[in-house]
This record gives C-alpha cells, structure tokens and sequence, in this order.
C-alpha cells in the first residue's frame, strides 16, 4: 500500500487508500487545502457554483492528495451537468491517485453515461464493480453501480446484460422500484411479456406510478393479467 508523508517539523507516516505513487504533502498545506474546501462548500450552498468550481480546483493545485476535493467536484456536476467536461479531467487525475476508489470510478461513469457516452460509462462501471468485489460491498452506493451500468446497456440494446444488471442490483437493494421498472423494459424487448409484467407489477407496489403505463398498454388486456392481482 502506497502511503502519503506529511511534512510539519518532522515526518509523519500516515496511511490512507492505495495510491498509484508516494505523495509528500506539507501539513500546512493540507490545512490549506481543507481550508478552500470549506470556502466551496459555502459556495455550493449559496449555487455560486462557478466560484465553487475554481476554488476546488486551486485546493486540488495545493494538494492533489486531498480525497474530498474531488467528492465536491462531482457534487458541482450532479447540481449542473454543463460542468460535466470540466470536472471529468479532474476526477480522472483523482482517481489515478486513488487508484483502487471505486467511489471516483464510478462518479467517472456517471458524468460519462449523462454526456450518452454509453461504452465509456460501462467501462468505468465495470472497473468500479470489480474494484468494490476487492473494497467490500458494503459501500450503499454499490447497487447503482449495477443498475447504472444495465442502464447503458439498456441504452445501447443489450438486453440480456442489461437483465444481469438489474438482477445484481436488486440483490443489493431490493427495494428499488427502479430497477424492477427498468428490468422489466429490457423483458419486454427481449418478447419476455410475462416477467416484464411481473417487473412492472413489483415496480408499481413499491411506489413507480410510472409502471402503471406500461402495466395499462401491454398487459392487463392479456394473460399476464394474472401476475398483477
């Protein structure tokens, strides 16, 4: 496991995730760091998110080590997507720090799958995946990284992927309506009437009115009546 030193009048050895390189960071440094972290959050609140966005990126250019920079940088995209090109670079370079982060990975696949960059995304899901089969899966975002990944498979017409997403996915998180909805999509494409209504049906108990279009157009008028009472 790489390791980062701080500097203050002597070396300290602290030991975070693993990192691609050594890294010396000077105490005061990473105090500043926190510093203008904290200046951004305060922007983020008050939506001056530009100012955020710059404020970030001069934390970064002090220390390039500090994990929640690049945490609030994606939290700057998912508030405003236009920021999409200008965080990716950044969450890239971060996750070539943290080069074992499924967290940053997967934030990665997600500014790819908005910008429709459906194979990009797959990749950089796929990496999370495996990375988090070596973290733990305990991490609760874990479940989106299978239904996101079926989701760009859904995209992209790979159905029979997209169903062994959604299916890994509900293992996690078994109550998620959307996966059963989205499941039950990939079902019907595939001309598998009966568990797409079955999907929509469970989709629907747990709160998606939206399944009830797909419920009312292909499968109350047949047999499948059945798995909806």
């Amino acid at each position: 496991m790489k390791k980062i030193l701080y500097i203050a009048f002597f070396l300290i050895l602290i030991t975070e995730k693993s990192f691609s390189q050594d890294y010396i960071v000077q105490v005061k440094d990473r105090n500043r760091a926190i510093e203008l972290i904290s200046q951004a959050n305060t922007f983020i609140e008050n939506n001056e998110l530009e100012k955020a966005y710059i404020t970030i990126l001069e934390s970064i250019t002090i220390d390039s080590t500090f994990r929640p920079a690049y945490l609030y940088l994606f939290k700057i995209f998912t508030l405003d997507n236009l920021f999409a090109d200008k965080v990716l670079p950044f969450l890239i370079k971060g996750r070539n720090i943290y080069n074992d982060d499924d967290e940053l990975t997967f934030y990665i696949a997600e500014i790819y799958r908005i910008k429709s960059e459906y194979e990009k995304a797959k990749i950089e899901y796929s990496k999370a995946i495996n990375l988090s089969k070596n973290n733990g899966e305990y991490f609760p975002l874990i479940y989106l990284y299978y239904l996101n990944r079926g989701n760009c498979n859904l995209k992209l017409n790979q159905n029979d992927s997209a169903i062994l997403d959604y299916t890994n996915s509900i293992k996690l998180k078994p109550n998620h309506s959307n996966t059963y909805y989205n499941r039950g999509i990939s079902y019907y494409a595939k001309g598998s009437i009966d568990k797409a209504c079955e999907d929509w049906s469970t989709s629907l108990k747990l709160g998606n009115k939206n399944a009830n279009v797909y419920i009312d157009k292909f499968c109350k008028s047949t047999k499948n009546n059945k798995s909806l009472k």
